[in-house]
């Protein structure tokens, strides 16, 4: 089909207008549908009547010239391209034209010529250029509203999120609420089911912003694969499903990947079968692919997720990945999600330099099958995927009386706490601790305070400093604590291995309750009965950032990132306030800077109960004129406030009060490059938990 290009031609010379006119009559390819008018006043009424890709203005129109001209356009918002017709050329008239924002110039002379029809060609490409600008500024503009909006939306929902899970928290942890655990167990439940939403809401909007990073590292893989075990197959085992983790080749000893998008990967599929299986088994398999016809071709990590569940008819299959998209049978099912989980996941493959896919039989199961990028291991061992024996749940019961100050170390926050779950059975006090460096540093802390632990249970493979790492440093500083090696490789003469290295002992993964209890009890001083119950089937009910202490009801303050304080499990201690006057011995003045008066609340609920004097104030303004009249050793603040920039009043409050720590707590993410420059200590993201807080507070 021939091009047609609409032409708005403004020429007052009848004669030229006939001349210009039986020219373009005579063009083929592209054809032109002129438009004539006389002055400026008829091209602005014909522009409003009509669309056109071109403007032919002379350049003198009686009392008017073309900078006139285009000037009245310009003022009406007409943007389309314009080329001025002189009857002889004039450097000057010619540069003043094109600053005044024609797209080209050209004499009359020159109009049955090859030059003329260049001139039109040009001018159409730089108005598709411009064109495109507009709609791609046009884009940017709606993807800015779009993220805007869904920043505020996160604000909004993490301040009452924060309320609900943290006033929640507290009547879990008070003993005089023992009848009510299960119903509280359940808004805390959900609560967290919100809260994961908005998390899937929020990953995707920076996964389609294009702006979520990936952190590689290296990884122990046979590591890996046992947390990922360890933790799901308690969701397994309370549908009554058996989950297998098995690998059909050698795989490396150490990939470079990002564990917590990988991981999260994993979850996310290994949570999917098992929501969808009602019998039978989920196996994740794992090989590595090498290709023998293309030597140069790299290796490839293989994954795949089979289930025995209800599987997928295969019209459901082509938009599975795709976001929002749910299959109806599943919503009739009542299984809920927001439908982003599969196209995160593919996202996430995609970023790790893989690809993902599936296959289902409707009543039959699937097989979720996807790939990454291991990095560069041409230097690593092939090894066997040896996982430790996972023992069956049973119903005894062990009696342990130990009490003391146990530290536990690892850098996966799920793995902490299922360990803490199983320590916690005791009547010892436990801290936790996210990599090396942490560790060393609550040793030492600790022994200044003259509270040393009396063991430290430490994962061997972490970021930052390793577990062996970690254990020569507490030596150099002559720290004679026990240390246990925690770890899932189970190689011949690891053991003997570890413990040359200054180890005390060693325990596998995933941790077996009844092998803890030994160590525990071996290494612990004794303290009152207490029985060391089947913690797993039970801790399979409870949310994970909440270890759950059977028949007990004691309270419980679950670690964070940085946590070296202790939280005791002394079955006297049954009160809150009774823990915030233990913990008084390091009271600390703390400004709160929150306008939410429920947020405002709930931090200085929190706040108390671990010991610290709180003052409150709901703007910028107060906050500044409270600074000035008192000392603080913490400021805890909002980046959403009435009166504020969050930004532009930490950094006043930095001048007021530079020895004074400061940490946003918001339903923003806090800009990293802002947080560096105004000297800001922490950020923590609504909703924020007790253990959170002392993370940073101490």
């Amino acid at each position: 089909m021939t091009e047609v290009i609409k032409v708005l031609l403004v020429e007052d010379d009848e004669d030229d207008y006939f001349l210009t006119s039986d020219y373009l009559e005579q063009c083929e390819s592209p054809s032109f549908e002129l438009t004539w008018v006389t002055n400026s006043l008829d091209a602005v009424e014909a522009l409003k009547a009509d669309s056109f890709d071109l403007c032919l203005l002379d350049y003198l129109l009686g009392a008017e010239n073309a900078i006139d001209v285009l000037g009245v356009l310009k003022s009406n918002q007409f943007s389309l391209p314009v080329v001025i017709l002189t009857g002889q050329s004039d450097a000057t008239v010619d540069e003043m034209v094109m600053r005044a924002g024609a797209a080209d110039y050209l004499q009359k002379s020159e109009i049955e010529s090859p030059r003329f029809m260049r001139t039109i060609r040009y001018a159409m490409v730089r108005r598709d250029i411009e064109n495109e600008r507009l709609e791609r500024n046009k884009v940017e503009q709606k993807n800015k509203a779009k993220d805007k909006f869904l920043a505020h939306l996160g604000h909004e929902l993490r301040t009452p999120l924060t309320s609900i899970l943290g006033y929640t928290e507290l009547l879990i942890d008070d003993a005089r609420n023992s009848p009510f655990q299960q119903e509280l167990s359940i808004i805390h439940s959900n609560g967290k089911h919100l809260l994961s939403l908005l998390n899937d809401l929020l990953d995707m909007s920076r996964i389609m912003a294009e702006k979520l990073e990936l952190n590689i590292q290296d990884v122990n893989l046979s590591a890996f694969l046992t947390d990922i075990h360890s933790l799901m197959r308690l969701n397994a085992k309370e549908k009554g499903l058996s989950l297998n983790v098995v690998s059909t080749t050698k795989i490396p000893e150490f990939i470079k990947t990002d564990p917590t998008r990988l991981r999260q990967v994993l979850l996310n599929l290994i949570s999917n079968a098992v929501k969808f299986t009602d019998k039978g088994s989920i196996t994740l398999t794992i090989s590595l692919e090498v290709s023998s016809s293309e030597p140069a071709d790299e290796p490839r990590l293989c994954f795949s997720v089979e289930d025995t569940g209800i599987g997928m008819p295969p019209d459901k299959l082509e938009n599975i990945f795709q976001p929002f998209e749910q299959i109806e049978d599943v919503m009739r099912a009542n299984h809920g999600g927001a439908g982003l989980g599969l196209a995160i996941c593919k996202e996430l493959v995609t970023k790790l330099g893989g690809d993902i896919s599936v296959t289902s039989r409707h009543g039959e199961g699937s097989i979720f099958t996807f790939n990454i990028d291991p990095g560069n291991i041409s230097s690593q061992p092939l090894v066997d995927l040896q996982l430790e024996q996972i023992q069956p749940v049973e119903s005894s019961s062990i009696n342990l009386c130990v009490t003391g100050r146990v530290l536990i170390v690892d850098d996966l926050r799920e793995i902490r706490r299922l360990t803490g779950h199983l320590v916690s059975q005791s009547q010892a006090d436990i801290s936790y601790a996210e990599n090396g460096v942490k560790a060393l540093e609550a040793v030492l802390e600790a022994d200044e305070h003259n509270q040393p632990f009396d063991l430290v249970l430490m994962d061997i493979h972490m970021p930052v400093m390793n577990g062996i790492e970690a254990l020569h440093a507490i030596r150099r500083h002559g720290k004679k604590i026990p240390v246990i090696a925690v770890t899932a490789a189970s190689r011949k003469g690891l053991k003997e291995s570890l413990i040359r290295e200054g180890f005390n002992d060693v325990i596998g993964k995933p941790i077996d309750r009844f092998a803890l209890a030994t160590l525990l009890s071996q290494y612990l001083p004794p303290g009152n009965h207490v029985t060391f119950t089947n913690v797993e089937a039970q801790v399979a009910d409870m949310p994970l950032d909440k270890p759950f202490a059977p028949e007990k009801h004691l309270p419980y303050s679950a670690e964070d990132e940085n946590k070296q304080d202790v939280t005791s499990f002394s079955p006297e201690k049954t009160d809150i306030d009774e823990k915030s006057s233990e913990k008084g011995v390091n009271n600390k003045r703390i400004l709160v800077i929150e306008d939410d008066e429920d947020a405002a609340e709930l931090l200085q609920l929190f706040l108390t109960h671990l010991g610290h004097t709180v003052t409150t104030t709901y703007s910028g303004a107060d906050a500044l004129n409270t600074a000035q009249e008192q000392r603080f050793d913490h400021i805890l603040m909002d980046l959403t406030l009435p009166d504020y920039n969050g930004y532009d009043l930490a950094a006043e409050l930095k001048k007021a009060l530079p020895d004074t720590s400061l940490t946003i707590v918001s339903g923003h993410e806090a800009d990293t490059e802002s947080m560096k420059s105004i000297g800001i200590d922490s950020a923590l993201l609504k909703p924020v938990s007790k253990d959170d807080l002392e993370s940073v507070v101490g």
